[in-house]
């Protein structure tokens, strides 16, 4: 390969060499797949699977700021169609922070409304971002798919996926709804019309409260009144010292419209309702100083419960050293998602080409995506590799070209600046 091919990113006196070639050549060893029956796939997996999630539980926001959906307080925007903005492949960021503060409601007797606070007073840490894909929509269904980005260096620590319905899902509500939860007096639902500024914009918006009692807390959204989009949730957590307080914030950042290879695509015909897969993993980390650590061993266990025409959903539980964790999380993948689901639809998979720019740059994360292989493994698996680059960290994702199934994943990026520590996950197939 030419010189301006390898792009190395120093982390301590760790490089990581960014040649598709070189790359590639250790894809090609990693996944020795000769034997991959047909129903099988390689399951996503992280070093830090995220909080449970489930079908019409509570959106990524709320899961950010630890409190409950609004589903509940406006359930006429369960039938409700999706506002015309949302589509597949959109792509909305939020900035998110949390801290401990002085409760203010215990002087007032808990009877005031909370006060707004934005992100950049909420903590005095750097603020996260929160980079979510719409991947699937349908009558009364949508499916998104989310990645936590932390600190100054922006890296992704955690991904998570969630669904809700078309009227009121992740970010959005119909502004239908708005209007009718403003001419109505809803139980324990307040509602004011504002003016909320995001950036250099201002918003015709309208603000919505609630208070629940256990645990007490206190509950904030704002919405684009013409849109629905959300532009600010907030909760206030009351903690056993009333004194003091959890505050969760989440504000809006920007959107933008991706530009998808298989638009228009559906779900694989192998991904059936039932399947179990098990996958075998490992988490390793590393030093400049200390060199590596021993590898931990880890497994997935996978699967299938719900399949749609453009969805899927996914139980999936991780064991350690034998150790099965308690709970088991709900992971979706859809035809909206540009990596790291257990499939992409086959439309237009086998006409991509080493090198093609999936998206050339993130101007929020600063990440960039491209298909950085495509050919076959030494068993003769044809294969694409696509690949995301931030400035400290590398994501891999091993599709097969034939079906769409996800063959490989690997996930390396620094996760401790003072000491240069890299952390890196990966997984493989190993039965049914």
């Amino acid at each position: 390969m030419n010189a301006h091919h390898k792009l190395p990113v120093a982390w301590g006196d760790t490089t990581v060499l960014r040649s598709r070639f070189a790359l590639a050549c250790c894809i090609a060893l990693l996944v020795s797949l000769a034997n991959i029956a047909p129903g099988m796939a390689i399951a996503p997996g992280t070093a830090d699977l995220y909080a449970p999630v489930g079908s019409r539980g509570p959106s990524l926001l709320d899961r950010v700021t630890e409190a409950g959906s609004a589903i509940d307080l406006i359930p006429e925007a369960k039938s409700l169609q999706t506002p015309s903005w949302v589509r597949e492949g959109l792509r909305v960021y939020y900035r998110t922070s949390s801290a401990t503060v002085e409760n203010p409601f215990a002087a007032a007797g808990d009877a005031s409304k909370p006060p707004v606070v934005r992100v950049d007073q909420a903590g005095t840490s750097a603020p996260s971002i929160v980079r979510t894909d719409v991947i699937a929509l349908a009558p009364r269904f949508s499916a998104t798919h989310s990645t936590l980005f932390i600190g100054d260096l922006l890296i992704p620590w955690d991904d998570s996926s969630s669904s809700g319905f078309a009227g009121i899902g992740e970010f959005w509500i119909n502004p239908a709804a708005l209007r009718d939860v403003a001419k109505q007096s809803s139980h324990g639902l307040s509602v004011e019309p504002i003016r909320f500024e995001v950036g250099e914009k201002v918003y015709s918006a309208m603000r919505l409260d609630t208070a629940q009692a256990n645990p007490a807390r206190r509950l904030t959204w704002v919405f684009d009144t013409s849109t629905g989009l959300l532009l600010y949730q907030a909760q206030w957590l009351v903690l056993a010292d009333r004194r003091l307080a959890h505050l969760s914030v989440a504000e809006f950042m920007s959107m933008r419209n991706m530009t998808l290879p298989w638009e228009g695509g559906v779900t694989p015909s192998w991904v059936k309702q039932g399947v179990k897969l098990t996958y075998q993993g490992s988490i390793q980390t590393w030093t400049p100083a200390g060199g590596r650590n021993m590898p931990i061993p880890a497994m997935l266990e996978v699967e299938m419960t719900s399949v749609g025409r453009n969805w899927s959903a996914a139980r999936v539980k991780r064991v350690f050293s034998g150790n099965e964790e308690d709970q088991a999380i709900t992971v979706y993948s859809g035809t909206g998602l540009l990596a790291g689901g257990f499939w992409v639809p086959r439309a237009n998979l086998a006409r991509l080409r080493s090198g093609e720019r999936l998206d050339r740059y993130d101007p929020v994360v600063g990440s960039s995506s491209e298909v950085g292989f495509v050919g076959a493994t030494p068993e003769g698996v044809p294969v694409v590799a696509i690949f995301e680059w931030g400035a400290k960290y590398k994501r891999v994702w091993i599709y097969r070209s034939t079906d769409g199934m996800l063959l490989y994943w690997m996930d390396e990026k620094l996760v401790d600046p003072s000491t240069g520590m890299v952390q890196q996950a990966e997984w493989q197939l190993s039965g049914i």
